[in-house]
């Protein structure tokens, strides 16, 4: 029995060979992913489905974050990107950061997202008058650069530096702030779920000492008017801390924001609520004017002159409005 069925199979891959060809081909055309990355406008995601609080508070309008699209180039999405003058295509190694792999990139990318959704609820916290503490501070290295001189590794959380006990990334900038560069310092960490020793070179970079790292850091708020934040396992980055602070804010004092109006932006947060510049502004922009935005917050800068000129290029009907800080964006809102 089977081995009529095994002849029944060789005589119809004989006779169909050619068509069975075509048809492996044509599915690796669509679905081989090539070493290009494409950029494309986006869309904006309304940040009250991300924020879980106790609040009665209804909004007219809506608070939005922008996003790009972004994604790994395939033979028919590189074609069509080549003939589309919104789409952009980049080199994997255009992607990364020097020797950096594509996992190190979305695991950093993953960490910067916790780390911006904790900033956004201490900085909408600190504006409330909300007593809060915080605890379970970590800090973890999310880059090692390739002119660092550390067998340190992406993932790892450092606890100590010379005997220093570590909490917060600002303990360790300025530890190394009173170091030279060619200084060697030690670092414990957490690897593997095990304690270990880890040594770093100071480099000069601009006269000044650095580790070579990108440091990321997380921390649990603890408050009467607790925030939980949803995001999913495919979103990341850093680029709606503001939205996100401003949304906390809004539930948190029970004030509406909008005034009715659909309210799109981007931008980075830290910890004193500077806004901070972002990449791919201009899909952004695209995003929101295609969801029919009425204003388009984006920090004061390269990135605000970037959506100014695309507004006008384009004759955009959207009011643009640059902001340095979170209270800036606050005030503007407030008085819309």
């Amino acid at each position: 029995m089977i081995n009529k069925v095994y002849e029944k199979i060789k005589d119809y891959i004989k006779e169909n060979y050619k068509a069975l060809i075509i048809i492996a081909l044509a599915i690796a055309l669509v679905t081989v992913k090539l070493p290009y990355y494409i950029s494309a406008p986006g869309g904006i995601i309304n940040t009250k489905e991300k924020v879980d609080i106790s609040s009665n508070l209804k909004m007219e309008g809506s608070l939005n974050m922008a996003y790009v699209s972004e994604i790994q180039g395939t033979i028919p999405l590189l074609i069509f990107g080549l003939l589309n003058p919104n789409w952009d295509i980049e080199k994997e190694e255009e992607v990364t950061v020097g020797s950096e792999t594509i996992e190190d990139e979305m695991y950093r990318n993953k960490m910067l997202l916790e780390e911006a959704n904790d900033l956004a609820t201490l900085v909408a916290y600190d504006n409330s008058d909300i007593k809060y503490k915080t605890e379970n501070n970590k800090v973890y290295v999310t880059y090692v650069d390739d002119l660092a001189q550390t067998n340190l590794k992406v993932g790892d959380q450092i606890i100590k530096v010379d005997g220093k006990e570590i909490t917060e990334k600002a303990d360790l900038y300025k530890f190394i702030e009173n170091k030279k560069p060619n200084d060697k310092v030690t670092f414990t960490i957490i690897r593997d779920n095990k304690e270990e020793q880890k040594k770093a070179t100071l480099i000069d970079v601009n006269g000044e000492p650095k580790v070579g790292l990108i440091i990321t850091e997380t921390l649990d708020i603890k408050s009467d008017h607790n925030v939980d934040l949803k995001f999913k396992g495919t979103e990341s980055g850093s680029s709606g801390g503001l939205m996100l602070a401003l949304t906390i804010y809004s539930y948190l004092n029970n004030e509406d924001l909008t005034h009715g109006k659909k309210i799109v932006g981007t931008g980075t947060i830290d910890r004193e609520g500077n806004v901070g510049e972002i990449s791919g502004i201009k899909y952004k922009l695209m995003g929101a004017v295609k969801e029919k935005a009425d204003v388009f917050l984006v920090p004061q800068g390269e990135n605000y002159i970037e959506a100014r000129n695309l507004k006008n290029e384009k004759g955009y009907d959207i009011d643009i409005i640059p902001v340095e800080t979170f209270k800036e964006a606050l005030k503007y809102l407030k008085n819309l």
